[in-house]
C-alpha cells in the first residue's frame, strides 16, 4: 500500500470512528457501556497515529517541493493542522470519564465541535492537500 493510499485509509477510518461517536451523543444521557469509552481511545490513538504519519510522510515531502505553490500549501495546513491538535489533546484532557457523567450535555456539545472540525480538516486535505502529493507523486 503506497503513503497515500494509507493516509486516505486512516482518513476513512476516522470519519467512520467520528460517526460512531456521534450517533453515541445523541444519546440523552452516557452510555454506560465500555464500548463507548473504547471508542473514544480509539478515536484518540488513530487520530495520533495518523498525525504522525502524516508529519513523517506528507508534510516534509510537501514542504520540501520546489513548487512553491505545493510547499505554500503545506505549509499552511501544517499551521492549521498544529492548532486542531493541541485543541484536540486539550479536549482529550479534559474529558475523561467522570468529567463526561457530570456533564454530559458539555461532553456532547464539545465532542460535536470536535467531531465537525475533524470532518471538515480530512474533506480539506482529501481535496486539496492530497492531491498535492499525488501529483509529486506521479512527477516523480
Amino acid at each position: 500500500m503506497s503513503n497515500l493510499a494509507r493516509l486516505r485509509e486512516e482518513h476513512a477510518q476516522l470519519v467512520a470512528i467520528v460517526r460512531r461517536l456521534s450517533e453515541a451523543i445523541a444519546a440523552d444521557s452516557p452510555p454506560r457501556s465500555p464500548d463507548f469509552h473504547a471508542l473514544r481511545r480509539e478515536l484518540q490513538s488513530t487520530l495520533i497515529a495518523h498525525l504522525k504519519a502524516e508529519d513523517w510522510m506528507l508534510y516534509p515531502r510537501l514542504l520540501d517541493s520546489p513548487d512553491r505553490d505545493v510547499a505554500g500549501t503545506a505549509r499552511v495546513f501544517s499551521e492549521e493542522m498544529g492548532g486542531l491538535a493541541a485543541t484536540f489533546m486539550d479536549y482529550a484532557e479534559k474529558w475523561g470519564p467522570i468529567a463526561i457523567e457530570q456533564d454530559w450535555a458539555g461532553y456532547c456539545r464539545d465532542t460535536a465541535l470536535i467531531a465537525r472540525a475533524l470532518t471538515q480538516r480530512i474533506t480539506r486535505e482529501n481535496q486539496e492537500l492530497y492531491p498535492l502529493l499525488e501529483r509529486l507523486d506521479k512527477a516523480a
